[in-house]
């Protein structure tokens, strides 16, 4: 039977947009056992609210907030995106979101920002898959280590430049995490690290010395991709930690020099690690990876990796993104 679904433009007070954001807030108590920071918002900045109709009944909101005080000009934030339980898993928070960016150009706003819970996976994943990343944490969200941020431009993608002439060959080698290759590029990917998170690095005891072979307990196999006899990046499975999903095993140290970047290296060491994964009778693939490595979530999602919930305690954390993938 087919669903006809509609999408409205709507008054704030509009008894059944109410009706959704107080459902919406529910749930979010219920699942952070607080109220939502924003939860007693009005509707004073809001400058669309959107209600999504499947057969006459509203099952679906979402408003634009004009953020362009706090948050600089053009700029909007997304709010009160919400989908009533029964009626996700059919698209309608997409539909909801994409007419929210039109109306949002329409209305002249650049860029769209909005925040979720660590808690919300399935958000996440439909901002990322639509093109929003990460930024860091905004507003009255600051100090909020469950809370993460995104932003998206408006008005078109960037076209990528196509690669010219013959992709180089990559070819991969399984070692153990102590040979000297592989700990060398790990060195590399560790100074990447203190350029991108220096408050992480900055409170690692030791530094990379006395933190590498605690990363390495556990290790299942390591992989090194080299290119015309040059190694150029590593991947690592690591066995499950207390708390991570039954059958899975977690993806570490995943890095490739700038240089190889674009060479296919990358998803031919994902490729190598989930084939471990499956020899060593594992299920699923876990990681977490950083908020300010836009292109490393971009090559996860690309390899059909999708946000979970956290799998260890992620009090305190500002700066993860945690993906999981069935193998």
């Amino acid at each position: 039977m087919t669903t006809t679904t509609t999408i409205e433009l709507v008054g704030w007070d509009d008894p059944d947009a109410a009706r959704l954001r107080t459902a919406q807030q529910a749930e979010l108590r219920d699942l952070y056992g607080d109220d939502d920071i924003g939860h007693a918002m009005t509707g004073e900045t809001i400058v669309a609210m959107l209600l999504l109709r499947a057969d006459g009944e509203a099952v679906a909101c979402g408003a634009i907030r004009d953020a362009s005080d706090e948050l600089g000009e053009g700029v909007g934030e997304l709010k009160r995106m919400y989908v009533l339980p029964a009626h996700r898993g059919r698209g309608h928070s997409r539909a909801v979101l994409r007419e929210l960016e039109r109306l949002a150009e329409q209305k002249g706003f650049r860029r769209l920002v909005l925040e979720t819970g660590v808690l919300q996976a399935s958000a996440i994943g439909l901002y990322l898959s639509e093109g929003y990343r990460s930024i860091p944490n905004f507003g009255q969200y600051a100090a909020e280590a469950e809370s993460r941020c995104f932003a998206k431009d408006l008005g078109g993608t960037t076209q990528r430049t196509p690669r010219t002439g013959e992709r180089p060959t990559v070819t991969l080698t399984r070692t153990h995490w102590d040979d000297p290759v592989a700990t060398a590029l790990r060195l590399a990917m560790w100074h990447d690290i203190e350029v991108r998170y220096p408050e992480l690095v900055a409170r690692t005891p030791g530094g990379f010395a006395a933190d590498d072979p605690q990363q390495g307990v556990g290790a299942l196999s390591t992989v090194i991709a080299w290119l015309d006899g040059r190694p150029v990046g590593c991947a690592t499975l690591r066995a499950a930690r207390d708390g991570y999903p039954a059958g899975s095993g977690e993806l570490k140290k995943v890095w490739v020099d700038d240089d190889a970047r674009g060479s296919g290296a990358a998803r031919a060491l994902l490729a190598a690690v989930e084939d471990d994964a499956r020899a060593h009778g594992l299920t699923s693939v876990v990681l977490q990876t950083g908020i300010r490595q836009p292109e490393a979530v971009s090559l996860y999602l690309s390899a059909g990796y999708r946000p979970v919930v956290p799998f260890f305690d992620p009090t305190g954390d500002f700066l993860s993104l945690w993906m999981a993938k069935d193998v």
